[in-house]
């Protein structure tokens, strides 16, 4: 009996032993990286291990993939066929409005944008600064992009680019706090300006006066004023409207609609500003001037000019010959 107690405690103690030293091997290698290199031979090590291990399951799902119905192919075939005519009519419906809004432009004398630039991109890198929100995407001046180009997902409005070099672009994001956007709310057209504070689930929403409609769940939209980002665009859902007696204007708080944190491509593309040449400058200055206003404009300056009192020169005339 007391030689299978005296094994038992033997063994009890091991395991304790066992214990300690892995629980101080896992401090060291948590602290010092101590087992970083003998775990990645490790695990190369095992590598073939590891995959003959989950080898069933992938020769499983390969044979299910494989071995797809034929009347689900079908199915797939023809909802992918019916979303394709669908698109294929709204880019249609599209070039309808398109050709709608440039006849508009022309019956207004205002000036036709041309097609901007689209390109896109990759976001590459995040600024690793917690107080800047800010990414690099790998798109530079060898793609044709500059400065204040503003930025876009699927989804909604990202930023624009602050910083461009041959390869790589820096973006900044909507929600940092030296970016201000100005929006107008898709329900109420009321105007405001976003300011980010440095949070990527929120964003302040300025110069709205208390009187003004709006509320949880207005959709914000960009507005197109300043030039640097176009009309239309969505870009926060209003999350929060608070009211100060003692404020002029409302305390409103709205959410990004794009997952910045989180969005791994993005679509560059160029503002207005760009849509006209310098030369075009005068050009379309005439264009926008109405030949009667300038024909009236000649009328009013030549009736001043015949009005000027020429009698009074003819008399200082008259009065040197009398002193001749």
């Amino acid at each position: 009996m007391k030689n299978s107690e005296q094994q038992n405690n033997f063994i009890h103690y091991r395991f304790a032993l066992a214990v300690v030293l892995s629980i101080a091997v896992m401090v060291l290698d948590v602290r010092s990286k101590l087992l970083a290199d003998f775990r990645y031979y490790f695990e190369s090590a095992l590598y073939p291990v590891l995959v003959f291990a989950v080898s069933p399951n992938s020769v499983s799902n390969m044979m299910s993939s494989q071995f797809k119905s034929h009347s689900e192919l079908l199915e797939e075939n023809e909802r992918l066929s019916t979303e394709n005519f669908m698109q294929r009519a709204d880019v249609l419906k599209l070039k309808d409005l398109e050709a709608e809004n440039q006849a508009l432009r022309k019956l207004l004398n205002s000036p036709v944008r041309s097609e901007t630039q689209k390109l896109f991109a990759e976001v590459v890198d995040v600024d690793g600064d917690p107080y800047l929100h800010r990414v690099i995407v790998n798109r530079g001046t060898k793609e044709n992009v500059s400065e204040g180009m503003p930025v876009i997902t699927d989804v909604g409005l990202v930023g624009q680019v602050m910083n461009v070099n041959y390869s790589f672009s820096r973006v900044l994001l909507l929600t940092d706090s030296n970016c201000a956007i100005p929006v107008i709310n898709e329900r109420t057209s009321v105007r405001a300006i976003t300011k980010g504070n440095g949070s990527y689930d929120e964003i302040i929403v300025n110069n709205v006066p208390r009187s003004a409609d709006i509320k949880i769940g207005d959709l914000l939209l960009t507005s197109g004023i300043g030039g640097v980002y176009p009309k239309g665009y969505p870009v926060a859902e209003i999350t929060y409207v608070g009211m100060s007696e003692s404020q002029p204007f409302a305390d409103i708080k709205a959410k990004p609609l794009v997952n910045l944190d989180k969005m791994k491509y993005v679509l560059v593309f160029g503002t207005s500003r760009g849509d006209y040449a310098e030369d075009d400058i005068e050009e379309r200055a005439k264009k926008l001037s109405d030949n009667k206003t300038v024909l009236q404009q000649n009328k009013v300056k030549n009736l001043i000019e015949s009005m000027t009192v020429k009698p009074v020169v003819k008399k200082t005339d008259e009065v040197k010959n009398v002193d001749q």
